[in-house]
């Protein structure tokens, strides 16, 4: 199988010092900041718009 970069498609280019994380349903800010072991005022510092919405990509800042 064969991937294809299409026109408008968003992809996800990590950058040095960053995580990524890609919501699924059920998360709430507490899974995703035990995930990744941070706490929730980190994670909205990062993230100025959070709906949780399935498929989100979360940022934060190691």
């Amino acid at each position: 199988m064969e991937d294809y970069i299409y026109p408008e498609q968003e992809i996800l280019i990590p950058k040095s010092g960053y995580s990524y994380y890609i919501t699924k349903e059920g998360d709430t800010l507490n899974t995703v900041c035990s995930m990744f072991k941070i706490n929730i005022m980190d994670l909205l510092k990062d993230n100025h718009t959070i709906y949780l919405s399935e498929g989100q990509i979360l940022v934060h800042r190691k």
